[in-house]
């Protein structure tokens, strides 16, 4: 790739800030920039255009976990029953028990689970993380509220979300940031990870796994099933 690159290992992977994106989106995104949208995974709860980005290592340990939930939970759902689904949650009066019981069935069962963990090793095989060097109050701001924990209940969202998520504070996590609506990330902010000249998404997400083995174990149970099924 001639496109500006740096390797993980010289990366600070504390304070660092990432995002992922399909490889056949290089071309546009280091000619325009970082476009925000709503993405498929956003589709119906998100308001508004954002990108989206995670802080540090473990954030991109624990939006894996969660990316991983939630594809599982929502897996064989068509966009129509999708839509019912989502806007019949966000009613005040809804029978919380009902999608509760659809997401929990779907997250207990071991072949929706592999079937997603394939996909998405193909997804990541093809996909690249970007390094964003953003600025506080002028990209993002740690302020900000996650739509998805303000229109949402917590008893839903608990299933979903990471371990240490506080369902309380409707602020955005450093696992879940997003820029300032409608901001685009101009294409001098972006270089492109690489774990010794390896570009693919896959491979830099096991390494941060196997560097990160014990919280993993611990704290993200299907990124960690996800590992031992396609890895072992």
């Amino acid at each position: 790739m001639n496109y500006n690159s740096i390797d993980i290992k010289n990366v600070d992977l504390e304070h660092s800030f990432f995002h992922y994106t399909n490889i056949n989106n290089l071309e546009s995104i280091f000619k325009n920039g970082l476009e925000p949208r709503i993405g498929a995974n956003s589709l119906y709860l998100e308001k508004s255009s954002k990108i989206f980005f995670v802080k540090g290592e473990m954030g991109i340990i624990d939006i894996m976990d969660v990316w991983l939930k939630w594809l599982t939970a929502k897996s064989n759902v068509n966009k129509f029953i999708y839509w019912i689904g989502t806007t019949y949650m966000r009613f005040p009066l809804c029978i919380k028990s009902l999608p509760n019981l659809i997401v929990k069935k779907n997250l207990n069962n071991v072949k929706k689970r592999h079937k997603i963990y394939n996909n998405m090793k193909n997804i990541l095989d093809d996909s690249v993380f970007l390094k964003l060097d953003l600025e506080e109050n002028v990209d993002f701001d740690y302020n900000d509220i996650d739509e998805v924990k303000e229109r949402y209940y917590d008893s839903f969202l608990k299933m979903l979300y990471t371990k240490n998520s506080n369902l309380q504070d409707k602020r955005m996590e450093y696992w879940n940031m997003h820029t300032k609506s409608n901001r685009w990330i101009e294409k001098e902010k972006i270089q492109i990870l690489c774990y010794d000249s390896d570009y693919k998404a896959s491979i830099l997400l096991k390494y941060l796994i196997e560097k990160n083995m014990e919280y993993a174990k611990k704290n993200c149970p299907f990124l960690n099933e996800y590992y031992n099924y396609i890895y072992k």
